[in-house]
């Protein structure tokens, strides 16, 4: 009998794209995809969402690196453009706490920096609501890393056999699929009707 939900955040209950996101912001095409790189795909990108540096020193890093984007940089990480990164997908956060008005538990497991944690925790329920979770700014360690899961585990003493991980992201999903979790990859709204068979298929294990 499934009696816990797993959420990730960013692609999951919120929208995150990093491409999409520098649209938004109007940089230069012809630049996009190396200030993606810089930033998004580099290590003090991960020391940042391992909680190892704030965000004010990953810009401070990331303009003396690369100088001839400082001003792209300080855009691209400013709190204030956090709204365009990680607008909300409103019907997965309806059904989000739809489930948790029906009585499953309901936690949380994302890769996010603190200052995006912040950001979330003052704009939307999605934190405030959830039953418990483990953020990889806080835990030092980050998906798809299968300790960040056992932590989730020991922290709220979560059955896997009772529970279903959900994530847009491939090897995130392998890594819980390798601890025992039940597993959705997430990629449209239309996966919640996925979710309902699994939970109606494992209702009356």
């Amino acid at each position: 009998m499934i009696k816990n939900i797993i959420f990730d955040i960013g692609g999951v209950l919120l929208e995150y794209n990093p491409k999409t996101y520098l649209d938004k912001l109007n940089i230069e095409e012809s630049k996009r995809k190396e200030l993606n790189d810089i930033i998004f795909h580099s290590q003090k990108w991960k020391d940042c969402l391992n909680g190892f540096i704030n965000n004010d020193q990953l810009i401070k890093y990331l303009k003396r690196e690369n100088s001839k984007y400082k001003n792209e940089i300080e855009q691209i990480l400013s709190k204030d453009n956090l709204k365009y990164m990680l607008p909300p997908k409103q019907e997965m956060i309806e059904y989000y706490k739809s489930l948790k008005q029906r009585g499953y538990k309901i936690y949380l497991c994302s890769n996010i920096t603190e200052c995006t944690y912040s950001y979330i925790k003052d704009n939307f329920e999605i934190i405030l609501i959830a039953d418990g979770g483990v953020f990889s700014c806080f835990e030092n360690i980050s998906k798809p890393n299968i300790e960040i899961y056992q932590k989730l585990i020991k922290k709220y003493q979560i059955n896997v056999n009772e529970s279903i991980f959900i994530d847009d992201t491939n090897k995130n999903i392998i890594s819980a699929n390798e601890i025992g979790f039940k597993t959705v990859l997430f990629n449209n709204i239309e996966q919640i009707k996925d979710i309902e068979n699994f939970i109606g298929v494992n209702k009356n294990e």
